[in-house]
């Protein structure tokens, strides 16, 4: 990413206002480079107003394996992609899903397109939601939005148990419980903010459109079962239909930092 200067400081000044951690700054004086016009400098140089700044990023391997699985690709350009996610597919590998995942289908996408990359997911669905994921192809990508998910407009339909009248907000901490996957309301634990909109009834179930401000594991699913409307199927917060979960990420938007433009897409 290219910077231009306005002011005279400290390369390592300079860095530390941008989206860079510290460990990616080691791995870039390691791996990678700084270019002050177009030559190598290191962190202790003194930056002068109009220079141009480019950071070469470090090459990034990655240890997931390659798996050929249809990826439904809705977006792409050289920084970003958003895949429309079916249900039923985790994210990425864990110790009950080692495999056959979002992840293992990104690698052998990047790796069949020539894209020295690993995974950056900027927003991370649980294996039962579909719908639209934003995925970032670089580390530097998916700093500029993932430090600041408010960045990142997220709008999800979802199928709840009762008769959920109106609208409102549900702003309360999410944790997580000890040696389980399952989250919990917790006033210590992690604010999450959910926007919710009721958008058709009928006599035992409610679509609703859940906006989400934070993003938390599960926030949406421990949210609406808190204001007592478990999602349709959601056996883990409290349902007791076998019907699978429908939660849908319906519409993804961000401003692009590359490209300095409005990426919008909506079902």
């Amino acid at each position: 990413m290219k910077y231009q200067i306005t002011q005279k400081q400290m390369l390592k000044d300079f860095l530390v206002e941008t989206p860079l951690s510290q460990a990616m700054i080691k791995k870039i004086k390691r791996d990678g480079d700084f270019l002050v016009n177009g030559q190598h400098q290191t962190v202790r140089y003194l930056l002068h107003e109009g220079d141009i700044l480019e950071i070469i990023l470090p090459k990034e391997k990655s240890q997931i394996a390659p798996q050929h699985i249809p990826l439904k690709i809705v977006y792409e350009d050289a920084h970003y992609l958003i895949i429309d996610k079916p249900p039923g597919i985790p994210c990425i590998p864990t110790r009950r899903y080692p495999d056959h995942t979002i992840a293992n289908a990104l690698i052998y996408y990047y790796q069949h397109h020539h894209i020295e990359s690993t995974v950056h997911l900027v927003n991370r669905l649980d294996k039962e939601t579909q719908g639209y994921m934003l995925v970032a192809k670089d580390s530097m990508a998916h700093a500029l939005l993932s430090k600041d998910i408010k960045q990142v407009k997220r709008v999800y339909y979802c199928l709840v148990e009762g008769c959920l009248n109106g609208q409102g907000t549900i702003r309360k901490g999410i944790a997580r419980k000890e040696n389980s996957m399952q989250r919990y309301i917790d006033v210590h634990g992690k604010m999450a903010i959910t926007h919710y909109r009721t958008l058709k009834k009928t006599e035992n179930h409610t679509l609703v459109e859940c906006t989400l401000e934070t993003g938390r594991t599960h926030q949406i699913r421990v949210h609406m079962a808190s204001i007592g409307h478990p999602l349709v199927g959601d056996v883990l917060y409290g349902s007791l239909s076998l019907q699978d979960i429908y939660l849908d990420s319906v519409e993804i938007a961000f401003y692009h930092p590359y490209l300095h433009k409005y990426i919008h897409f909506k079902k």
